[in-house]
Parts: structure tokens; C-alpha cells; sequence
């Protein structure tokens, strides 16, 4: 994998950090602030999608808004062939009410992201899974996500992360109902984050304005949170970890305290709270285990009477990510 690692120079870095922070953010801003032309950095994002850096431009989606919990499953196979565990992943990235889909090193094989109106609902995606793949799945570690932070990637550049809002996933959920508008405007933009309005409207049937203003009323309602890139981590010379922690606060400083210190640690990059075998999740990007190893011993010595076990993955591939994976549910719903 290390053997397509990508040489970036500083300005490739820069304009993917201005990418990260907003991937609808127009040439001409990225221009200024990396004082390079509209024509340089046009040519450097087509380079850096064309050597396989940039895989995606996300929209970030508060689920939360539209009436959905997010779970995550951990799952454990057994007795299951190359070929079969590609026809899986297939059929997983196809449905509609999974988020994402990533191969996994360690104690589990794969992971998966669903989304669900409630635990019953959840219960039943479940065992759907349980039912279809039987006899290949040998373990299944249900967790229930309470929210998630999505810390914004400096590990790569020397910018300051305190100053940098994260995108949220959570709070209790709600029932915002999105017209048909808002459905076709946001499975776009689920796809193509970086798409113009024009192309939007063009590809609707409706005129700037109409998707201007539903843009504009779905930032203010917090059902879009913002946007970012997805990069190919080998390529920009990092590896992605899962570490699982089993931690136990006595206070509300104390978890506070804990929030502020996995924020000011440039290579942690998303910050789960969830309830199940596990209560946070931290995702982690660094350039090789030692690295990774040496972050969990901070952890390890500044919170050693919280924390009560952990176990850690490495992901190996992702092959979904997509926070509006029920498109096609809610436009069956609208007609």
C-alpha cells in the first residue's frame, strides 16, 4: 500500500486542509489563501483527484434531524471466502440505510455504520444480517452512537485546530421533514459534495434560486453541517486506526477534561461517544503503529484510572461513506 504513497508539497497540503475545512469552498477563496491563481489550484485539485488522493467530496448530514440513530456494528467472520466477502461489501454498500462500510485488521472483519428511527428498527436491520449471512458471520458487537465530533485534519499542515469548528452527528433526534426538493438536493450533494448550484438546478429541474434557498434553510436548520474530502490515507503516507475504549468518568469535569484533550491531539480526527461494550470510539490517522502506539500511551498515563480496557482495529479499506444512504427510502415516501 506505502508503494503509491503520493509526494505532496506544502501548497497540495494546504489546499486539502481549505478542502477538509469546506470542500464547497470556490477556487478563488483556496487562491487567496494559499496565494496561488484560480488556474494553479484548479490544476493541482484535478492532479490530486486524478493520483487517487482525493477519493470524495462528503456532505456532512446530521441524521439526527431527519429522525435517525446511528449505530455501529463490528462484525466477526468465519468460514468465508475472498470472493464471498466482496459479494457482501457489494450488497452492504447498497443499502439504503447503511452509512459506511470499511474492511477491518484486528479482532474484527468488518464494519458497518447503520442508520435506524429507533433501537427496534435497528434490532431488525440486525438480524437481517444475522438471517442472510448465517453461516458466515460468527459475532456481531452492536454499539449505539450517541454522537460524533469530526475533528478537522491538521496532523498534515501546521495550522491551529483550536480555532476550527467540528461537524456534529447527534442530540436527541427530531422529525424534520424534507420536501422533494430538499431530498433531490441532498442526494446530490451526498454524492458530488462539491457540485455548483447551477448543475444542481440544471440536473432538478428548477431554477438557482429555489436550490439557494433550500441550501440555505437546510445549513440553518443544522441538517447540513458542512462538507469535507475523503483522501486515500496510504497515499498521503498515514494509516487509519480504531481505538474502542471502555472509560469511566466520576464527574462531569473529568469527561470534560477528556474531550479536551483527545481534541488537542492533531491525530485523532473523530471523537465518538456511544453506548454498548464500548463507550467512545476515537478515530485516529498516524504515520505507522509506533506512532499510534505512542498516542495511546498518553492516553494511557494521563487517564489511568479511567480507563478500564480498550481494544484497537485497523481500517484497511472504506468502501462507503454516505450520510444520506436513505435517499431513496424518503423519496419513496414523498410520492
Amino acid at each position: 500500500m506505502l508503494k503509491n504513497k503520493i509526494k505532496l508539497n506544502k501548497k497540495d497540503k494546504e489546499i486539502l486542509f481549505y478542502l477538509d475545512m469546506d470542500a464547497r469552498s470556490p477556487l478563488s477563496y483556496i487562491a487567496k489563501k494559499t496565494k496561488l491563481s484560480k488556474q494553479v489550484v484548479k490544476y493541482r485539485i484535478e492532479r490530486l483527484i486524478k493520483n487517487g488522493v482525493i477519493e470524495k467530496f462528503l456532505l456532512f448530514i446530521n441524521g439526527t434531524k431527519l429522525g435517525y440513530v446511528a449505530y455501529k456494528f463490528y462484525i466477526q467472520f468465519q468460514n468465508i471466502i475472498e470472493e464471498k466477502l466482496d459479494e457482501i461489501i457489494r450488497e452492504l454498500e447498497d443499502h439504503p440505510l447503511i452509512v459506511w462500510v470499511a474492511t477491518c485488521e484486528g479482532n474484527y472483519d468488518l464494519a458497518i455504520a447503520p442508520i435506524a428511527r429507533n433501537n427496534v428498527h435497528a434490532f431488525s436491520i440486525l438480524n437481517e444480517l444475522l438471517v442472510k449471512y448465517n453461516e458466515y458471520i460468527q459475532d456481531i458487537l452492536p454499539l449505539n452512537y450517541i454522537d460524533v465530533s469530526h475533528m478537522k485534519k491538521v496532523h498534515m499542515t501546521e495550522f491551529n485546530r483550536d480555532q476550527i469548528g467540528a461537524p456534529f452527528w447527534g442530540n436527541e433526534p427530531e422529525k424534520y421533514e424534507l420536501d422533494d426538493y430538499e431530498i433531490q438536493i441532498l442526494s446530490i450533494l451526498s454524492e458530488e459534495a462539491r457540485k455548483p448550484i447551477i448543475e444542481i438546478a440544471k440536473e432538478i429541474g428548477c431554477s438557482v434560486d429555489i436550490v439557494n434557498t433550500r441550501l440555505k434553510k437546510l445549513l440553518k436548520e443544522g441538517i447540513i453541517q458542512g462538507s469535507t474530502i475523503i483522501m486515500n490515507r496510504f497515499k498521503t503516507g498515514f494509516e487509519y486506526h480504531k481505538l474502542l475504549l471502555k472509560i469511566r468518568f466520576y464527574s462531569d469535569k473529568e469527561e470534560t477534561f477528556f474531550l479536551e484533550f483527545v481534541k488537542s491531539e492533531d491525530n485523532i480526527t473523530d471523537i465518538i461517544r456511544m453506548m454498548g461494550s464500548w463507550n467512545y470510539e476515537l478515530d485516529i490517522e498516524v504515520k505507522d503503529i509506533y506512532e499510534f502506539h505512542e498516542l495511546m500511551l498518553r492516553l494511557r498515563n494521563k487517564f489511568p484510572t479511567n480507563i478500564k480496557s480498550y481494544d484497537s482495529l485497523m481500517i484497511l479499506k472504506e468502501h462507503k461513506l454516505n450520510f444520506f444512504p436513505m435517499k431513496t427510502l424518503l423519496k419513496e415516501i414523498v410520492k
